[in-house]
């Protein structure tokens, strides 16, 4: 017995070493912390496969890796616009592009020949903040944000997130330039409209991580934008520089939320905005954001502790543009604190621009070096320390899975709105007994899948009209429907932009008129906020906002109203004082 002791302690003394080494020798250094941060908010980057890297680059290289430029799958390989991207690539060292309008397989096809001519695999971008199809033919079309901001279960936009991130990741995609996370606070705003999930700030913050989250997963770089927040106003900086006129305490309590939450949650992106904020510049040259040290180098990095990636918005907009030329635009951005300029309009001027910058000493090789290092580090982060081509084979149906389509289904489910419900008439009940009639008001008055659908579940009469019918028509067509218990009306081919949401002053009068002596059930496929041109809505019946005018919102929209689906969906802005952020009228579904 005292042997078999002596054994049994002997074993166990040879064997704790021998796991101790285990564990040492097989622990995971590549993911052991990359940045040490100093006190001043400065960075040392610290990685093998960044320092092996670096450690073969020329000065030029190093510079190229701040840059950007835009490509098209719409361009063919012989275009001179692609081949100009690609002598970018090549003989100027750009560190990543960003592709907008075209196809999948296009565009993988692009991916690979550019990933051939680079010497360091490139950031491969897309603009996509509700996916792929923002961008391109052939994919599955997702809600916009204001639809996602409806919801009230986080867990499915992660769900969401995971899936967009699987796709792009599919795609050859390692950066999505999202989420917008800027606040719907200005209902006159035509350029974010329904690019944001709402006006609810902390609804905001919540969607945007959880979409982050579910993008993390598949190693996809988002960014956050537009710094510190387009909401606030009613310019689009594509067109001219945005005033944002809010005061400091505003700003910080409301606009820079969510992206302190995403920050607080190491996003590993932030795009800075073209907008001309006196709180924080009050000179006479009306600084942009995207190239202000007060805005970028004192308030994102340093007050708010961001270490990942800044990225200006895109340089060719005219917020921007219009006031600082191509090269000079690029050093004063690289001053403020910008790690990569997107899209600049000349890439090679600008190019050269910083290596004068560096040569007369306005900038630093140190600082070219730092920031090229974060570019780096990024990549790694990305998978691009083991880069291999895009498969074109079998692609599309990879992009579009039956689980991929039903998961769009789904978050319509969840998001389309009732927010008026008198005398409870939805769902309608025993609709086959019921004369009920559907109206399908659109731009060239045909059918949709909306009306459509009601005839799966009963015999109802439909109906269409143009919305830019005159009144005469729509008048002729109240006289068809008096005798109708109810009337239902599909507004279609809408939009989310003030001033009128696609909606005619017809059309709109057409509803009002009708809804003094029926019962009218009125569905909104565009924003919330379009319910605010119609000064009778009290007199209709049920108003239930839809969102998007998309096939699948039509069809989940139909069955709700029907009863085969129950209404989730809550209000993500304010519209007035009768319908506020937040409203939600629940109700259960029933078989017919």
């Amino acid at each position: 017995m005292f042997k078999k002791t002596l054994t049994f302690i002997f074993k166990i003394l040879i064997f704790i070493p021998l796991l101790s080494g285990l564990i040492f020798f097989t622990f995971p250094f590549g993911y052991a912390q990359d940045i040490s941060f100093s006190p001043n908010g400065d960075s040392a980057i610290h990685n093998r496969w960044v320092d092996s890297v670096f450690a073969k680059m020329t000065d030029d290289e190093k510079l190229g890796q701040l840059f950007m430029a835009e490509v098209s799958s719409k361009w063919t390989e012989t275009d001179n616009r692609f081949l100009n991207v690609e002598n970018l690539v090549r003989d100027y060292h750009i560190g990543g592009v960003i592709f907008f309008y075209g196809g999948p397989v296009r565009q993988a096809q692009l991916t690979n020949r550019l990933q051939s001519a680079a010497k360091i695999p490139l950031m491969i971008a897309q603009d996509g903040e509700w996916g792929l199809a923002m961008r391109l033919d052939s994919t599955v079309v997702y809600p916009r944000n204001l639809c996602l901001g409806a919801i009230k279960n986080n867990e499915l936009i992660y769900e969401l997130g995971r899936e967009i991130g699987r796709q792009c990741n599919r795609l050859g995609v390692n950066i999505d330039f999202m989420p917008c996370v800027d606040i719907y606070d200005n209902p006159s705003n035509t350029v974010i409209a329904n690019r944001s999930f709402g006006s609810n700030i902390i609804n905001v913050a919540q969607k945007a991580s959880s979409i982050v989250a579910g993008m993390t997963d598949y190693k996809i770089l988002t960014t956050a934008k537009h710094f510190p927040g387009h909401g606030n106003t009613n310019v689009d900086s594509h067109e001219a520089l945005p005033l944002i006129s809010d005061s400091r305490e505003r700003i910080d309590s409301s606009a820079l939320y969510p992206f302190k939450y995403l920050i607080n949650n190491n996003i590993g992106g932030v795009m800075v905005g073209h907008l001309f904020i006196p709180a924080f510049d009050d000179g006479d040259e009306k600084t942009p954001s995207s190239i202000s040290k007060n805005i970028i180098g004192e308030l994102l990095i340093k007050k708010l502790n961001f270490n990942g990636l800044v990225f200006t918005d895109a340089l060719q907009m005219k917020g921007v543009s219009a006031n600082y030329a191509s090269g000079e635009l690029e050093v004063r951005a690289f001053e403020a604190g910008v790690d990569v300029f997107l899209m600049p309009s000349d890439c090679k001027k600008s190019f050269q621009a910083m290596k004068e910058a560096l040569k007369s000493g306005r900038i630093s090789q140190a600082e070219v070096d730092r920031r090229c290092k974060k570019v780096l580090l990024a990549k790694k982060r990305m998978g691009l320390n083991r880069f291999s081509n895009v498969k074109t084979y079998n692609l599309y149906n990879d992009l579009n899975s039956g689980s991929a389509k039903l998961l769009a289904k789904t978050m319509y489910e969840n998001a389309v709105t009732l927010i008026k419900n008198d005398l409870s008439v939805l769902p309608v009940r025993n609709l086959p007994e019921k004369n009920v009639a559907v109206v399908s008001v659109s731009k060239d008055g045909v059918l949709t899948d909306f009306e459509r659908r009601f005839q799966h579940f009963a015999d109802v009469k439909l109906f269409t009209v143009s919305k830019n019918a005159d009144n005469k028509t729509f008048d002729t067509l109240i006289n068809k429907l008096q005798d109708f218990d109810m009337v239902v009306v599909g507004m279609h081919d809408v939009n989310s932009y003030p001033k009128n949401f696609g909606l005619t002053d017809n059309a709109v009068a057409f509803v009002e008129k009708l809804s003094e002596n029926q019962t009218v059930v009125l569905d909104l496929f565009c924003s919330p906020l379009a319910v605010g041109k119609f000064q009778n809505y009290k007199n209709i019946s049920s108003i239930i906002i839809s969102y998007d005018d998309t096939d699948i919102s039509k069809t989940v929209s139909a069955e709700m109203i029907t009863g085969a689906l129950p209404f989730l969906g809550k209000l993500p802005v304010d519209v007035n004082e009768d319908f506020k952020e937040g409203l939600s009228i629940v109700t259960e579904s029933f078989r017919l």
